[in-house]
């Protein structure tokens, strides 16, 4: 009996014990439930346009073209809404829509603050008639090309940019070791390389094997200018066996290309 006894005391107990966790459980997802319910509340409340106003906008960063004033009045236009709701991707797209603007990075600084690090575009040449090209190979047009008017011009198709940077910056150091100044670099729709050097020089590349073209060309240029009383106006490196030069001098066959044995 007594075993009885205690085995029916013993039974309660055992099942309390077994309620419990679940009910810890139960608690503690009311709990959660609730606190995600007043912290959507209160997002959806501070969310609305009318609410915690942007009222700062900071524009950091090095500028030479660029001035603060313009890019604080372009991303003022652009806002949106509040300091939560606020179209973040719409401030930064009228931001790199500024010519002189390479890139920009936004975050908010609570509670009615915009903090903006803005890099300017650095040139590197210009690019067709009215636009120059970054160093990055990023294509804007300014107002006015003012002092890199002078630059070194490149061009080429639609979406050529980077290639004909590469091209240019391969060049450039052998040119120099050559005193040949550069003036153009031209990709054609052919997809046909032209160099223009500023004494007049014109050489022609073609589309096919440009590199060893290009070393060839440097490698006989300065035979083809021992003479000082001739001077070559085009060079063609596009022969399988050789190349051919047009002269300045008139009695050299001006306007016809001589052709010249590989050397």
């Amino acid at each position: 009996m007594k075993t009885a006894r205690g085995h029916r005391r013993s039974q309660p107990l055992r099942k309390a014990w077994q309620r419990k966790p679940w009910s810890r459980l139960l608690g503690t997802a009311l709990t959660l439930f609730l606190v995600a319910g007043a912290v959507a509340f209160v997002y959806h409340t501070l969310s609305q346009p009318g609410r915690l106003p942007l009222r700062v906008v900071e524009v950091k960063g090095d500028f030479r073209h660029l001035e603060t004033v313009h890019i604080e009045r372009s991303v003022i236009d652009a806002i949106d809404g509040g300091f939560f709701s606020c179209d973040m991707q719409k401030l930064r797209t009228a931001v790199l829509a500024i010519p002189w603007v390479e890139d920009v990075s936004i975050r908010r600084v609570w509670p009615d603050k915009l903090s903006m690090l803005v890099t300017e575009q650095v040139p590197l040449a210009r690019w067709g008639e009215d636009a120059l090209i970054s160093v990055r190979s990023r294509i804007f047009r300014p107002a006015s090309l003012g002092e890199y008017a002078g630059l070194v011009k490149l061009s080429g198709p639609a979406g050529s940019g980077d290639r004909v940077v590469v091209f240019f910056q391969a060049i450039v150091s052998a040119a120099r070791a050559r005193d040949l100044s550069i003036r153009e670099v031209q990709l054609d729709e052919r997809r046909h390389w032209w160099v223009r050097f500023a004494d007049g020089l014109t050489l022609s590349l073609g589309r096919e094997d440009v590199e060893n073209r290009l070393a060839q060309f440097f490698r006989v240029y300065p035979k083809l200018i021992a003479d000082p009383q001739r001077r070559p106006e085009r060079i063609d490196m596009r022969y399988a066996h050789g190349f051919a030069v047009r002269w300045q001098e008139p009695n050299a066959n001006a306007g016809e290309l001589e052709a010249q044995d590989k050397v």
